[in-house]
């Protein structure tokens, strides 16, 4: 075979790949305008990837923007969609051995631009593992999980790079609005001991008014912040990136945890690598005094 001819498969074998993702998210635009009988304006794969132990089904992470028609009226929403596909076939429901959805237990894998800098809280961005935090002060399983993490990043900043996010659940913890706003200054600052004390504030989680959260911090950690200071324009855009960030991700709770790009539904896969690290210390401690030893016998 010669290198033309080769070349020509090569291309070949390109097209149809990209048409066959183009014919996955033809089909889901057609289903979805169907379905809610609204029309979508834009569709793109965040995310897709093969599925270990299904003998070759791939996931695709589908982002949707369509004109909903609500009464006589068209208001724009933004929709996730997860689908399912292995050579022809295609399915918009699939689960593993133990009857769970695999929609439910699989989210995108990150992308490379959410491990930057302004992200970064703690750690070093060499380090061998990176995980990325979505979390809400308020939220009960982030007190009990957040604070400890971090803390066991700070003990181990070459293995681990932590990148947090911002998700405040307004609807359920309205005082969040506040709380994250202050934490994205702390977090720029570089004040990681306030930043973690921001998960176990005395005020209630539905407090609205500003004063009263801004008071309750200032106890917290001595310091006053002000009305101007909230009005910074860094906040908003770090804010609408995590947003933004949150919806890529498929997230819809806190906390979220993905290490190394991977969703960590147990929130403490870190312990395990913390564990091994420590086991090849151990290791290494014992080779280097049998070699000193052997120079001896």
């Amino acid at each position: 075979m010669n290198i033309k001819a080769l070349a020509l498969i090569l291309l070949a074998t390109v097209q149809l790949f990209a048409l066959s993702q183009k014919k996955v998210e033809s089909s889901v635009k057609n289903y979805i305008e169907k379905k809610t009988h609204s029309k979508v304006e834009k569709i793109e794969t965040v995310s897709t990837y093969e599925i270990g132990g299904t003998d070759g089904w791939h996931v695709h992470f589908l982002s949707l923007d369509i004109k909903m028609k609500m009464g006589k009226v068209y208001r724009k929403r933004h929709l996730s969609q997860v689908v399912f596909t292995k050579g022809k076939k295609m399915a918009f429901s699939l689960k593993d051995k133990k009857g769970q959805e695999y929609a439910k237990i699989l989210k995108p894998l990150v992308p490379k631009n959410a491990y930057n800098r302004t992200h970064l809280l703690v750690g070093n961005v060499k380090a061998k593992h990176k995980i990325l935090l979505i979390s809400d002060p308020f939220c009960p399983f982030c007190q009990e999980i957040v604070p400890p993490l971090i803390t066991a990043v700070q003990k181990h900043p070459n293995l681990f790079a932590l990148y947090s996010y911002q998700l405040p659940l307004v609807r359920i913890h309205p005082a969040s609005k506040v709380v994250t706003k202050v934490m994205v200054l702390l977090h720029d600052e570089g004040k990681v001991e306030d930043y973690k004390k921001m998960y176990h504030l005395l005020v209630s989680e539905k407090e609205r008014k500003e004063s009263v959260i801004l008071e309750a911090i200032e106890k917290k950690i001595g310091r006053k912040f002000t009305h101007k200071d909230l009005m910074n324009p860094k906040i908003k855009k770090t804010l609408a990136f995590d947003l933004a960030m949150k919806k890529r991700l498929f997230v819809t709770g806190t906390p979220t945890i993905f290490i190394d790009g991977i969703w960590d539904p147990t929130r403490m896969a870190y312990k395990k690598y913390i564990k091994n690290a420590k086991k090849s210390k151990v290791t290494e401690k014992e080779e280097e005094k049998g070699f000193f030893a052997s120079l001896f016998d």
